[in-house]
């Protein structure tokens, strides 16, 4: 190996020298040794100046130095040269050679390669595979390349659908080195194709829209397509509104199947005058029960909401509410026991001093039941059986006023004109526990009954002066 001259070679190939180059990268040589990494520069060199047999020849005298490796840079350096040499088929081996070579760092190059060499020979679903491999490749910075030409594969296998999914795929990842607009053509003819003609219009309209690419015969044909489609369908717009041809006007539903109604069919041209009569009457029969069907609906649900309405009032008038006057009293009592708050259950008029009185005529853990009730619209008076704890029983006057739709107590009192058996014992021990119970006892006793504690104590007649039992 003369180093001088693989120094001069080398010199000249990087100012572009291509044929001093390749001369002196062949002279470096010493006989017909394989040199790797000359012959890779010598081919790079004549591919160059177009000689591009010999630059095939170059790169296989270089894969023949094992000690060099880069197998599959120079089979997809070879694969080109053989491609643009004419020689497909042995471009295709180069091609498919290095997609094998686990150490190649851009298999995408190989693919890009044989999927065009493949186009070439007509083999579109191969080459729809090697182009599919090159755009999934994650070594591929610009796989849009790799995706318009799929696009263009699909195209020619007349599968326009998978077509339009490639190119507009290859829009999504178009950079700026990637021809847009080609892409966009082809999009267009893919849309033709699918006979989506205003999309396909938009397409070559988007193509062409810099002003610079230029359609080609098929794409300019395919857009030619796309409008004279749009064109005749416009045209065709206003006979299609007026009047549809594929409907026969003597049977619009399209149940006979004939333009002239089939007499076995329908009966048309067997009916007698009088038949005819009776279906006439028949058919108005139906038509008078289906006459105002939304109105009776109407109807119907008003008087429903009429009678319901008036029997709520009614309901209303007689004292019924929610919460009842049961409820009310039951939740007032347990409240009063667990000493939880009671003004929710009472009166809205009341002020605190009633309300105090209220809560504590209530007997603890005591248990009331509306025995007899005289009920109003806005006012009911009951008798209420009050269970007390220890066993007795007690009777209560209780008024209730009505607030909004329910009741509220507004007034209890000890009916003591009602005989009960109460526990003596358990009113001490309720006065000497709850000194305000004994106050509210005090409060409610019967107007008689305080004036009989007021009097003074009867004379008796026959009792004798003090003052003369004393002396006797």
């Amino acid at each position: 190996m003369n180093a001088q001259v693989l120094e001069q070679a080398r010199s000249a190939y990087r100012t572009g020298d291509f044929a001093a180059a390749a001369q002196l990268f062949s002279a470096a040589k010493e006989g017909d040794q394989p040199w790797g990494e000359a012959d890779h520069l010598r081919g790079n060199s004549l591919m160059r100046l177009g000689r591009y047999a010999e630059a095939a020849a170059a790169y296989a005298v270089a894969l023949k130095d094992d000690a060099y490796g880069k197998k599959g840079a120079l089979l997809t350096n070879q694969g080109k040269a053989l491609v643009a040499a004419g020689d497909l088929a042995s471009a295709v081996s180069s091609f498919s050679a290095a997609t094998q070579d686990a150490s190649y760092a851009t298999p995408y190059k190989a693919y890009l390669g044989l999927g065009s060499a493949l186009e070439k020979l007509g083999n579109l679903t191969e080459a729809g595979v090697a182009y599919r491999q090159a755009a999934i490749d994650g070594t591929n910075p610009a796989p849009a390349g790799a995706l318009a030409s799929l696009g263009d594969c699909f195209v020619a296998l007349q599968r326009p659908e998978d077509a339009i999914e490639s190119y507009r795929t290859a829009l999504d990842f178009a950079g700026p080195r990637d021809d847009v607009s080609a892409i966009n053509a082809g999009l267009g003819c893919a849309y033709a194709a699918a006979n989506r003609f205003s999309d396909a219009l938009d397409a070559f309209t988007a193509a062409t829209a810099d002003g610079v690419y230029q359609l080609t015969a098929d794409q300019s044909a395919a857009r030619d397509r796309a409008h004279d489609a749009l064109s005749a369908s416009a045209a065709m717009m206003p006979a299609t509104d007026a009047f549809d041809t594929a409907v026969d006007p003597l049977d619009p539903l399209g149940q006979s199947g004939n333009f002239m109604p089939d007499p076995s069919d329908t009966g048309f041209f067997t009916l007698s005058e009088h038949e005819m009569v009776q279906q006439d009457r028949a058919e108005a029969k139906v038509r008078r029960k289906h006459r105002h069907l939304g109105l009776k609906i109407f109807i119907t649900i008003l008087l429903i909401l009429v009678v319901a309405g008036g029997g709520l009032a009614f309901a209303y008038t007689r004292g019924f509410g929610f919460p009842t006057q049961q409820d009310t009293l039951t939740k007032l009592f347990e409240a009063a026991s667990s000493d939880a708050a009671t003004d929710e259950f009472l009166a809205s008029g009341l002020d605190d001093s009633q309300r105090a009185v209220i809560v504590a005529s209530i007997p603890k853990d005591a248990t009331a039941t509306i025995e007899g009730m005289d009920a109003g619209m806005s006012e009911s008076k009951a008798t209420v059986k009050v269970a007390l704890k220890q066993g007795g029983e007690m009777t209560y006057e209780v008024d209730f006023v009505r607030e909004g739709l329910g009741w509220v107590v507004c007034s209890i009192a000890s009916d003591f004109n009602v005989s009960g058996d109460v526990d003596a014992s358990a009113g001490t021990d309720e006065s000497a526990a709850e000194p305000t119970d004994a106050d509210a006892a005090t409060d409610e006793a019967p107007a008689e009954d305080a004036a009989a504690a007021d009097a003074p104590a009867a004379e008796d007649p026959t009792a004798e002066p003090a003052g003369e039992a004393a002396a006797q």
